[in-house]
């Protein structure tokens, strides 16, 4: 069982590191958009019309695709002001119930986020902007990044819970 759940983990993280080349593809590409755009608005007095609607839908991705991987990295933003003051075994319970809630609440919007796609997609519901795009693709991305969000923070709760009894233990121990 324990190899099986050391396969499933390191599965992940492939997608994980997947994702996050993905996202810095479409930053990249963003990048190109925008470089683009500039020459072709102030150069040649012809504006893309499309190009900062695509990037807006890419920074839908970017968000999206590395979250999960920022948070296994442990580097998103967190504030640190309480746990520096708490001894490590506290440290590791806290950040184990915030872990939690943060599972939950990414449960809620995966299920929401999965029924509002399949919704859009069933209706084939555009955006009406200067593109006519499917917005079910779009809303397809939050539904996964929101799941890969999920799926680490159970693991990352896991994680901080192990901790925590190996913590209690050996101060029960002394």
């Amino acid at each position: 069982m324990l190899k099986l759940l050391s396969k499933v983990n390191a599965m992940f993280d492939s997608v994980l590191n997947f994702f996050i080349w993905v996202a810095a593809a479409i930053f990249a590409g963003a990048m190109l958009i925008i470089c683009l755009d500039v020459i072709m608005r102030y150069f040649l007095n012809r504006p893309m019309i499309w190009g900062l609607e695509i990037c807006e839908y890419i920074l839908l991705g970017i968000s999206f695709f590395s979250a999960a991987w920022l948070l296994r990295e442990e580097e998103h933003v967190k504030v640190e002001i309480l746990l520096y003051w708490l001894k490590p075994k506290n440290q590791a319970l806290l950040n184990a119930i915030t872990s939690v809630v943060g599972a939950l609440v990414f449960l809620i919007i995966t299920w929401f986020a999965a029924k509002t796609t399949w919704e859009n997609f069933v209706r084939d519901v555009p955006i009406m902007r200067s593109l006519r795009i499917p917005k079910a693709p779009l809303l397809a991305v939050i539904t996964v990044g929101s799941f890969l969000l999920f799926i680490q923070f159970v693991r990352r709760s896991s994680g901080y819970l192990r901790s925590w009894g190996i913590l209690k233990s050996k101060t029960q121990g002394s």
